[in-house]
């Protein structure tokens, strides 16, 4: 983590920011589900509440002669600069600047949330505007769905019946729902226990009609260790061992025994002939999978027929392209797109940044609660399953750049440096 200091000063917690730094910090909250339509290079109103969110603190940092710190600059520096090495070596032309701006805003957006050290109206503001703006979107979005208002659905001819919202993409949407409901968990939010139900209900439903099977997928991977966590809190290291055992037991089982026994062809044959959201989710698996995987052997023949620099960010289509390859598409995979567009370097920034969400969410999980988090967050363990949630998805989607996860990342290592600020150093 970089520390930059504007002045020398005392870093005691406590100040008060100006109002406009959590009221944007809420804004930008709640503009994460609208990302379509979007503007030239994808832009969103979300990227201008964020780099007005940024303006703002840096405003109030200067003031106020705060130490700015900017937690993952290790790793995501160490990306950018095993991008910036691809672009100037690699013998494909393309734009990569835009992509290397967005990895600067959402690092310069994670430190916005943490700066939430010193104010907790920052906190107060990310959290209540999460948990309420995502219910409100599936409420709105399932109701949408169900009255056929494709508008707001964001069903379209290209995703046949799965819904996207205004995100643009079914399967991004259902990512922002499946983190959405395990950030509310954490937060225990709406406080009302029946609103809460209500609110998860909404959500599954939601994640339900994006037909994705990458959603379903990390939900019960996340489902899970969220029960292990919970219950290793309770109930001490054995009961979530062993909570992971029998789960890892069932799948072993599911397998090994149960799999093979089930004709899984006639499964999605049969939803491919059923209703239009099972014909175009688990209908289509058995080709999705095919596709992603002609993706990874196309993606590491290109790696390996290159240098270990990298092709660039953002050049994955084109240099497929200029190679003459048979199938032209990104690489709906974080982890060989780090690979093929930043090469070696970008996937030690990678690892970086992977292994420091791990030791941070340690400190969740172990740690106690600050006191001044615990009326927002009280659950931090559950904000924790994010990351192996992440950790999954990224292997079927791009997930650096969505801004949802940047929030995540905020937001934990706002909590760390709550609990011990030392570790800002």
């Amino acid at each position: 983590m970089t520390t930059l200091r504007v002045a020398p000063t005392p870093t005691e917690v406590g100040l008060r920011s100006p109002a406009a730094v959590p009221f944007l910090v809420g804004l930008t909250v709640c503009l994460l589900p609208f990302l379509s339509p979007a503007g030239p290079g994808n832009i969103a109103p979300v990227d201008v509440a964020m780099a007005m969110s940024i303006a703002a603190a840096l405003v109030w940092a200067a003031a106020a002669r705060l130490p700015l710190v900017l937690p993952w600059s290790l790793g995501v520096g160490v990306m950018m600069l095993g991008g910036a090495l691809a672009s100037v070596l690699s013998a494909v032309p393309g734009r990569t600047g835009l992509v290397l701006v967005q990895d600067l805003l959402l690092l310069g957006w994670a430190g916005v949330l943490a700066a939430g050290r010193h104010d907790d109206r920052i906190l107060r503001a990310a959290v209540l505007a999460w948990c309420r703006t995502a219910p409100v979107m599936a409420a709105v979005g399932v109701l949408a769905y169900l009255l056929g208002v494709n508008a707001i659905s964001g069903v379209n001819a290209a995703d046949g019946a799965r819904a996207s919202y205004f995100f643009g993409d079914p399967n991004l949407a259902g990512n922002y729902f499946v983190t959405s409901l395990f950030v509310m968990a954490a937060c225990r939010r709406p406080v009302s226990t029946a609103w809460r139900r209500v609110s998860y209900l909404l959500v599954l439903t939601a994640i339900v009609f994006t037909g994705s099977n990458g959603a379903a997928l990390t939900l019960a991977i996340g489902t899970v260790l969220a029960f292990a966590l919970s219950r290793y809190r309770s109930r001490g290291l054995q009961a979530g061992v062993l909570t992971l055992v029998a789960a890892s037991a069932a799948v072993v089982i599911l397998g090994g025994f149960v799999a093979p026994r089930v004709d899984m062809g006639a499964i999605r044959e049969k939803a491919a002939g059923s209703v239009p959201l099972l014909r175009d989710s688990v209908g289509r698996s058995d080709g999705s999978t095919g596709e992603r995987e002609r993706i990874v052997r196309q993606g590491l023949s290109v790696f390996f027929d290159s240098n270990a620099t990298g092709v660039g960010p953002a050049r994955t289509k084109v240099t497929l392209r200029h190679e003459q390859a048979s199938y032209v598409k990104e690489a709906h995979n974080d982890y060989l797109a780090t690979l093929l567009e930043r090469g070696l370097v970008g996937c030690v920034g990678l690892l970086l940044l992977g292994w420091t969400a791990v030791l941070r969410c340690r400190h969740l999980v172990i740690d106690p609660v600050p006191a001044r988090a615990a009326p927002w967050v009280p659950r931090p363990h559950l904000l924790v399953v994010v990351l192996p949630v992440m950790a999954s998805a990224a292997f079927f989607y791009e997930v650096l750049h969505f801004r949802h996860l940047w929030t995540w990342f905020g937001l934990v290592a706002l909590l760390v440096l709550m609990a011990s600020p030392r570790r800002s150093q």
